[in-house]
């Protein structure tokens, strides 16, 4: 009983994440200007994280192997995201700095 309601509440904060997720993919205001291609990198990678999550949640609950492959996918997601925002911030400051030279 208790660890239905647990997974009842990991489930829903699951659906919550991927709510926000959607909400912040549509939101003007972003970590990478939404400029196109190069601005859709953020957005990219929280929708897909946010997916991977919201699966790990729903069909983690019926096997323990798929829980895990979309629990490591969704990190993997996570860590390739923060590197190719850093990429980008890093690029638009090169820019940025030889556009003011």
């Amino acid at each position: 009983m208790e660890n239905e309601i647990q997974e009842r509440k990991s489930t829903l904060g699951a659906w919550i994440m991927a709510a926000l997720g959607f909400v912040y993919m549509l939101s003007p205001i972003d970590v990478i200007p939404d400029i196109p291609v190069v601005g859709w990198v953020d957005d990219f990678f929280v929708m897909t994280s946010t997916g991977f999550n919201l699966l790990e949640k729903e069909l983690g609950q019926t096997n323990d192997m798929v829980r895990g492959i979309f629990k490591t996918l969704k990190w993997i997601t996570i860590v390739t995201g923060i590197i190719a925002v850093l990429l980008v911030g890093l690029l638009g400051a090169l820019i940025v700095k030889l556009v003011m030279e």
